[in-house]
């Protein structure tokens, strides 16, 4: 009787492990639950959806991650490609309220039954994405504020350049392409004011 009693206590135990293991999550879920640790800036929840749990805080950049935004994965040989948009803001004052988006592939890697983010190439994704969204987005602003005039285009151009010292290069490209939009507007617009020559008026006798 007593044996019978603990292979029932055993089987109650074992079915109740059971009950409780967490289901696994697909790879769109792992890399929402990543990125909204990184979000809350919570490094260490955010490692153990990692790999290998090696995120440094540097490689996440100045800017400011508001909210991210997964979808389904795409699986390829083993290995999982879930899209991702992340919104940030930069770190400027003046454009601190303004938005920034870019796109990027969250990589997952399945380990023991259970898929994780391959940080590795993910980080490496990430600071190509940051890169080119801060491109966009600071040309974008850049633009607006000719609008409002050269002084005020040459005040946010200048803190854009105070505080993203790391986009550096970045920044000098996104400059020197927008400076050449710029002047062949400014060409255009001239060619459009310059009046047409006029042809001499004939003289009285002379053939046209």
């Amino acid at each position: 009787m007593k044996k019978l009693t603990a292979l029932v206590a055993a089987a109650l135990f074992l079915l109740g492990g059971c009950a409780a293991k967490p289901k696994e999550m697909p790879p769109h879920s792992v890399a929402q639950h990543f990125w909204g640790a990184i979000v809350h800036d919570d490094l260490q929840a955010a490692k153990a959806y990692t790999v290998r749990g090696k995120i440094e805080e540097r490689a996440l950049g100045k800017v400011k991650l508001k909210r991210v935004v997964t979808r389904e994965a795409r699986i390829v040989n083993g290995r999982a490609f879930v899209p991702t948009t992340l919104v940030f803001t930069l770190p400027v004052e003046s454009v601190a309220s303004k938005e920034c988006n870019t796109t990027m592939d969250t990589e997952l890697l399945k380990i023991e039954g259970r898929w994780l983010v391959d940080e590795i190439v993910t980080m490496e994704n990430y600071e190509d994405a940051l890169h080119k969204g801060v491109a966009v987005c600071t040309s974008i602003m850049l633009e607006k504020a000719i609008d409002k005039g050269l002084e005020h285009y040459e005040t946010l151009q200048k803190e854009l350049q105070k505080n993203l010292m790391e986009f550096e290069k970045t920044f000098e490209e996104t400059i020197e392409e927008l400076q050449r939009r710029l002047q062949k507007s400014i060409e255009q617009m001239q060619k459009r004011m310059t009046p047409s020559p006029r042809l001499p008026e004939p003289q009285e006798g002379e053939k046209i």
